[in-house]
């Protein structure tokens, strides 16, 4: 019977197969920005909404392999190196965070070769995330993927094996064991002010992460529930599914005046919410809870508002992670297992057969 550790099957993903260099993995490249290295006060102030497409859509230009990885908590590029050497590929990512200057001299990380594939891996498996064993990463590191569509077989394959190891690392250890998101973690402390079942809350956004605050929320049971974002096509489809209303941005400011709660999970250059929206009207108490990063609630005091953003559901999942800490042996454990057949897997393919099933280079 194979060992729940035992390499991913996933790795006979055909998009692997093309890969030929004996040495290929050390061609690996990874730069990263996140709460670990700066934190996220830092990383919000630096990072905005547009920056990934747009350094995405430069490296593809300059016929760079990359795939930008860019979530609330972490900014990272990936590139195969080529024939654009390291220092210009640094140079265009300093080029398209012109606000990061400080940082990427002194916070920023970048590894090369087992190492940045050791680091996808525990991306992947949670090791990396603000809350430990989390799972919504794979979501976010499957889309980097996807909305990559000229990334290489390599860099993709690497990619998928990342994914597999995350979800192996889920199943065989207890790394997610009470694990729990961004989301739930906002939706639980928003239900310690609030009686959800009898508040109307608005979420702004319906991506990734408003979807997940939503379902949450929906499942608890709300008074009224309204979904707003640019695209009214995607607010109606999110709030027809969980029983919500939804509205186009130009309508926000009536709702959020009425708004028990209000969640913003939408990334925007420019505050969602600001403090001409709620006025001095507060006749009970409301709640901003602040998703997006870089920040999509203008910072302000005002009597009755309260205030949930990042740095605080940090803090709130402290204990939920030292209870997963123990596991983090098992799961590095099992990162090492995939790193090591991946290498002899690199190593054999260039005496495979062309056109050999990877799953047959283990035999």
């Amino acid at each position: 019977m194979a060992s729940p550790y035992a390499a991913s099957a996933a790795l006979s993903h055909p998009a692997f197969d093309p890969v030929a260099p004996a040495d290929a993995l050390d061609s690996l490249r990874v730069f990263s920005l996140s709460h670990r290295t700066c934190g996220l006060s830092a990383l919000a102030g630096v990072v905005a909404q547009g920056d990934a497409v747009r350094l995405q859509a430069s490296l593809c230009a300059a016929g760079v392999d990359a795939i930008v990885l860019s979530t609330c908590n972490r900014f990272e590029v990936y590139w195969r190196a080529g024939e654009a050497d390291d220092h210009t590929v640094r140079a265009m990512i300093d080029a398209s965070l012109p606000a990061a200057k400080p940082l990427l001299q002194d916070a920023a990380m970048q590894t090369a070769g087992a190492d940045a594939v050791r680091h996808l891996f525990r991306v992947c498996s949670g090791l990396e995330s603000m809350v430990l064993g989390e799972a919504e990463i794979l979501g976010q590191v499957r889309t980097a993927m996807e909305q990559s569509p000229f990334a290489s077989p390599f860099l993709k394959g690497i990619f998928t094996a990342g994914i597999r190891t995350g979800r192996t690392a889920r199943a065989a250890t207890g790394i997610a064991h009470g694990a729990m998101s961004v989301a739930s973690v906002a939706v639980r402390e928003l239900r310690r002010r609030l009686t959800l079942p009898a508040s109307r809350i608005v979420v702004i956004g319906a991506g990734e992460t408003a979807a997940k605050v939503t379902r949450h929320v929906a499942a608890i049971g709300v008074a009224s529930l309204v979904i707003a974002n640019r695209t009214l096509v995607k607010a109606h489809e999110l709030a027809v599914t969980h029983g919500g209303r939804a509205i186009a941005l130009d309508a926000l400011a009536g709702e959020i005046a009425r708004a028990d709660a209000v969640i913003c999970a939408a990334g925007s250059e420019a505050w969602m919410v600001k403090r001409e929206h709620v006025g001095d009207r507060r006749t009970a108490p409301l709640v901003l809870v602040d998703l997006a990063m870089p920040p999509g609630i203008e910072p302000f005091e005002a009597e009755g508002v309260t205030r949930i953003d990042l740095p605080a559901i940090e803090q709130a999942t402290a204990e939920h992670r030292r209870r997963r800490e123990d596991e983090i042996p098992r799961v590095d454990a099992l990162i090492a297992r995939e790193l090591a057949w991946l290498q002899q897997w690199a190593a054999r393919k260039m005496s495979a057969p062309v056109g050999r099933p990877l799953s047959d280079a283990r035999s």
